[in-house]
């Protein structure tokens, strides 16, 4: 029997709760990540995508129970990357922390875990069910957020061949059933313009017609700077092409991102700087 929405309303609705936004810069934009929709980060190789979707766990908070499917990374890389995180050291340090100081890195640990992790290689549909089954019944409710990083890693037929519209439209029914916000972490195409983040047409493999959000990225670990495109926004701005974007403050080597400064962030503008790189943020 279908249902009336003022009685859906009047029972509670949470499918499409937005999680709490991680930074002021993200509410100016209107991003947001909703339960039961897909959000995607995408970049190039080395654009920061894994360390921005760490950082922004973490300043959601732990308010945000979150299931995470790490096939890019394994556990020992994980860890030393929310270490560094969590406590300022540099990665080698962490490293060093968790061979020799273990009791010392599980402290660093502790704060996050609110977050459980997946690490298979190639995860399959049935086993990403399980997982989130499995913390149902542990927890009492699906994980309010669910990360796959990285979407080539999927085991799916037509993923190999880099084809994912299948896949998403599996994705799309994993999010409304078990209303968790689904983020996905994929590649673009090498052969788009560097410098920059990449324009949407550059997502790679039919993978962005379903997400309601997409962020495309370019990092640049030299400058600290890592800017942030919102190519596609079902509740907000939005600019396909890429040519405005903001910049958060990196820090790789200690895994950190964090907002810039107020009057750098609002108005990048000056006879200094690229009219593609002009941005009036109060200007949709």
């Amino acid at each position: 029997m279908g249902k009336t929405l003022h009685r859906s309303v009047a029972r509670g609705v949470s499918a499409g709760a937005p999680l709490p936004s991680p930074l002021p810069i993200f509410e100016l934009n209107k991003i947001s990540f909703r339960r039961g929709s897909i959000q995607m980060i995408a970049g190039p190789p080395g654009s920061m995508k894994t360390v921005l979707i760490l950082n922004l766990v973490r300043l959601m908070g732990s308010n945000v129970p979150t299931l995470y499917h790490s096939s890019d990374s394994d556990d020992f890389t994980v860890a030393t990357r929310v270490i560094a995180m969590q406590t300022g050291v540099t990665t080698d340090e962490a490293e060093l922390m968790v061979l020799t100081q273990p009791a010392l890195a599980q402290a660093a640990l502790k704060d996050f875990s609110f977050v459980k992790w997946n690490f298979h290689a190639a995860p399959t549909l049935e086993q990403m069910y399980l997982e989130a089954d499995a913390y149902r019944e542990i927890h009492g409710e699906y994980p309010h957020h669910t990360i796959i990083d990285i979407l080539m890693d999927v085991d799916y037929e037509g993923a190999s061949e880099q084809n994912y519209w299948a896949l998403m439209s599996e994705f799309k029914v994993m999010a409304r059933e078990m209303n968790t916000s689904l983020t996905i972490i994929h590649h673009t195409s090498e052969s788009a313009k560097g410098g920059s983040p990449p324009p949407r047409s550059a997502i790679m493999g039919k993978a962005n017609q379903l997400p309601t959000t997409i962020l495309t990225l370019w990092g640049d670990a030299h400058e600290g700077r890592l800017d942030v495109a919102v190519v596609k926004n079902r509740f907000g701005p939005q600019d396909a092409m890429a040519n405005k974007y903001f910049s958060l403050d990196a820090n790789p080597g200690i895994c950190r991102i964090e907002e810039r400064p107020q009057e750098e962030l609002l108005f990048r503008d000056g006879v200094t700087v690229p009219d593609n790189e002009k941005i009036d943020l109060f200007k949709e």
